[in-house]
């Protein structure tokens, strides 16, 4: 659904359903993500008259956010201290590379990129190519983002966010083979000095969201239900099968991590990560 559906249908519907100043201005911030919460108010049964592009874009304006890290200090650290860093499938003999170079290879901070989102700031940009020297599925390099200090090596502590429906942040890229992910690791508190790492609970089973379709030249808005849009894939054994909710109970990070990409340059950039 085009953008001038979605606010033609918020338009229609205002007078009976929910109070919203009568501007295009005013509805337009319900599609491009801006918080306006005290101009809206929520009544259920509005719901079942929209799409369900529309209603998930209308319940956004209403959520509760928390930002993780929306990138303008320029620095490798989220708002809780977190940091930034890079992985491959190098530590695994593979010959995928990634820029900005993983820390365990040169000792060095993640770099944060210019310009972020709306052409502010900084966000965070990854770029490189997946080899293939370790066969289908296992050739890949990402960028993680640990939740708090204290959730990386030694500590391994991970936080409750279990009261948060979902997550979501703006991407742009160019991805002409392979595929992206959105991934939820579930980790426990036993550090791995040699991958620098804290211990994976599901062998890396984790809930994860393929996000290839949504990277796009410009930026775009990616929102991820934990609930709904998260699944651990096909793959997974028996003894790695966990609720998401006890996954939620205990987040150590986000990961986004790309796979497969045959020999193409890969490049997509990251801003203003929030929960919902």
């Amino acid at each position: 659904m085009e953008e001038k559906d979605i606010i033609d249908k918020l338009k229609k519907a205002r007078l009976p359903l929910f109070s919203l100043k009568a501007t295009g201005k005013n509805v337009k911030k319900v599609i491009i993500g801006v918080e306006s919460k005290k101009e809206i108010i929520y009544i259920p049964e509005y719901l079942k008259i929209l799409t369900a592009a529309a209603a998930g874009l209308f319940f956004l304006t209403m959520a509760t956010y928390y930002v993780v890290d929306n990138m303008d200090k320029g620095n490798n650290f989220n708002k809780n201290g977190g940091v930034w860093s890079t992985y491959s499938d190098e530590q695994e003999g593979g010959n995928s590379m990634v820029w900005p170079p993983p820390a365990s290879v040169t000792g060095n901070d993640f770099i944060m990129s210019k310009p972020g989102f709306a052409g502010e700031k900084y966000a965070v940009r990854v770029t490189g190519v997946t080899g293939t020297k370790l066969g289908l599925n296992y050739n890949y390099f990402g960028v993680v983002n640990r939740f708090s200090s204290d959730s990386s090596c030694p500590k391994c502590i991970g936080v409750n966010i279990e009261k948060y429906n979902g997550i979501m942040f703006r991407i742009k890229g160019k991805i002409t083979s392979g595929k992206l992910y959105f991934i939820l690791p579930y980790e426990g508190s036993d550090c791995l000095p040699e991958r620098l790492t804290c211990k994976s609970l599901t062998n890396y089973a984790d809930y994860e969201k393929d996000i290839t379709e949504e990277v796009k030249a410009d930026w775009t808005m990616v929102v991820i239900d934990f609930r709904k849009d998260l699944i651990q894939p096909y793959w997974t054994p028996n003894n790695a099968v966990v609720p998401i909710d006890k996954v939620l109970e205990n987040v150590h990070l986000f990961k986004w991590q790309f796979k497969n990409g045959d020999g193409q340059v890969v490049d997509f950039w990251i801003d203003n990560v929030r929960l919902f």
